[in-house]
């Protein structure tokens, strides 16, 4: 048995080769505690060699493709090559988009399609493939609830040192520690996900960031999990482990984190930490059902500067409600608060979240959006809006976007996916 396991290319990115593919690097190593063969492509920078990069890993009883919205269409070019190659070959998708809308992936002929967490789905494909009983359609499996019961991913299959990705001046890579997320963001989609949270162990992630280190070389990392500071405990047991370590890295929090907590991360080699502000207006934080505040993230900034790591802000324009005024609001506060770095996109709006399935509860209309056009951060100058609001139109948003992103880039002397300028 033999299954071939890829990544789509992701034309939209700056970088398609910031970050190796984790998602399937998992499954990799699941199939090969299973005695299972297995290859990894990653055809970051290849949507132009499909054809010819594909053609060297024919023969395979079962290919995977993850993929995100915005790559979906490259998913089905890789189906379409693959069934053009051999009319029999099996191809099983999973990812956000097939966890979102499953119907929509049968419809378009994959045979297996993989709802929510991927490792005991694709156990289940594989072994009734190996008794002749394949079940086709929608596959959800068990959540794994230990989840150090799992190997580390399969980053042997890659060729890691491809990949680069700036930390304060060093090559890192990326790394989870947990799965899931308890807050309910109206603009986050959870449609085949399970809820709430699950944890590896402070000494599971030791051992990983050991073996990346030894084998690797590797001492910079981006901490993947949706909120990095869930855990008190957890969080405070897993900085005192890495002080050892000399590591440093970044990770995603909420505003609401404690000082206790980021004194320890800072101790521990934490340099930046990536939040969700989202905007500068209330109005729109109750809409969205943030659960924070405009004070809250302001002291969260101000707590972060004070403590010696870069905060990362990360807003949205056309949520909804937005206006003129709340688009001034979010202004002010990037002049008041000025953080150090910011990243700064339109609200695109995703199958499964409670926007895009209520649009009627909020002051947002939705327009239908190519696939390959769903991309959340990409190319600069690229960017459209799918909503309007009952103030501000798909064209005026835009306008304000560009402006606003000119402006919050002179005010911090940094741009998103380029750097200092």
């Amino acid at each position: 048995m033999k299954v071939t396991l890829i990544s789509p290319p992701s034309p939209f990115l700056i970088n398609q080769k910031a970050f190796p593919p984790l998602g399937i690097l998992y499954l990799a190593a699941i199939l090969e505690r299973h005695n299972i063969e297995v290859e990894v492509v990653d055809l970051a920078d290849k949507e132009k060699e499909l054809i010819e990069t594909l053609e060297l890993y024919a023969g395979a009883d079962l290919y995977g493709i993850s993929a995100t919205t915005p790559q979906y269409p490259q998913a089905l070019i890789i189906k379409k090559i693959l069934c053009e190659q051999n009319k029999k070959n099996l191809i099983a998708v999973g990812g956000a988009h097939p966890s979102s809308v499953p119907n929509n992936c049968i419809k378009d002929g994959f045979d297996f399609v993989v709802l929510g967490e991927g490792e005991n789905a694709l156990l289940q494909i594989v072994n009734n493939l190996k008794f002749k009983k394949p079940q086709y359609g929608e596959i959800r499996a068990q959540a794994i609830q230990d989840l150090d019961s799992i190997p580390i991913p399969a980053r042997h299959l890659i060729d890691i040192n491809s990949y680069a990705y700036d930390i304060d001046g060093g090559r890192g890579t990326t790394i989870i520690t947990s799965r899931g997320c308890p807050y309910a963001c109206a603009f986050c989609s959870k449609d085949g996900w399970q809820t709430g949270t699950r944890f590896h162990g402070a000494k599971y992630v030791i051992s990983e960031l050991e073996h990346i280190i030894t084998t690797y070389g590797i001492k910079h990392f981006l901490f993947l999990d949706d909120t990095l500071t869930l855990h008190k405990s957890r969080l405070l047991e897993l900085c005192r482990l890495m002080v050892p370590l000399n590591i440093k890295w970044r990770c995603y929090a909420r505003s609401s984190t404690s000082k206790e907590k980021l004194i320890a991360m800072k101790e521990a080699g934490c340099v930046e930490i990536g939040v969700g502000v989202e905007s500068g207006s209330q109005k729109i934080l109750d809409s969205v059902n943030k659960k924070e505040t405009v004070d809250q993230n302001t002291k969260f900034v101000e707590l972060c500067k004070e403590i010696g790591i870069i905060a990362n802000v990360f807003i949205m324009i056309g949520l909804p409600g937005e206006t003129y005024k709340t688009v001034e609001e979010t202004r002010q506060w990037m002049e008041h608060v000025r953080p150090q770095k910011f990243g700064f996109n339109i609200f695109m709006p995703y199958a499964g979240t409670p926007i895009f399935n209520n649009p009627e509860k909020y002051d947002i209309r939705i327009y239908e959006v190519p696939d390959e056009k769903s991309w959340v951060k990409g190319r600069q100058g690229e960017y459209q809006s799918f909503v309007s609001t009952n103030e501000l139109s798909r064209e005026e948003i835009v306008r304000l976007f560009e402006e606003s992103f000119n402006y919050y880039t002179e005010l911090t002397n940094w741009q998103p996916g380029v750097g200092k300028k």
